[in-house]
């Protein structure tokens, strides 16, 4: 029968089993995806309801030069995506970081559409660039670590 020999770790402590205690929790990354899902409503709202005016230059840019279609597009593609992952994050549902990952990616892709639709540059598309491609990784790094919730392996909360 083989002996079971237990090697100590080279820096003198053990080395809890378990997950990572590196990287995002998917909670972490709900309020993440909150944020946008929140800045997402905003702007449908703002667009639908007449607040957000882009002027006749660039409405005149939009599908039927509707800023109410433009609206719906954005909830739909952004919002709905977003609002998906931070629910399933909160729930620290093992969908989260496949959510995270496609609602990132839908960010991302709403960013390109819309400036070559609109042919106008913002300094909020850059912005929402960085975000989406922050959610894209929070939700790579939540697929590759597999945790669960914030729980350490020491107890922690």
């Amino acid at each position: 029968m083989a002996q079971k020999t237990e090697i100590p770790a080279t820096t003198g402590r053990s080395v809890p089993p378990g997950p990572s205690a590196a990287g995002p929790t998917r909670r972490q990354v709900a309020l993440v995806c909150a944020g946008m899902f929140l800045a997402a409503v905003s702007g449908a709202v703002g667009l639908a309801g007449g607040g957000i005016d882009f002027g006749p230059t660039i409405t005149g840019r939009l599908p039927w030069h509707s800023p109410v279609l433009a609206a719906m597009a954005l909830g739909l593609v952004v919002a709905a995506p977003m609002g998906t992952a931070a629910v399933l994050g909160w729930r620290r549902s093992q969908r989260a970081p496949d959510a995270a990952i496609l609602a990132g990616l839908a960010l991302i892709g709403w960013i390109v559409v819309e400036t070559v639709v609109i042919r106008t540059v913002s300094w909020l598309q850059p912005a929402c660039l960085a975000y989406g491609g922050l959610v894209l990784a929070l939700g790579f790094l939540l697929r590759r670590n597999g945790r669960a919730d914030g729980h350490r392996a020491a107890g922690g909360s």
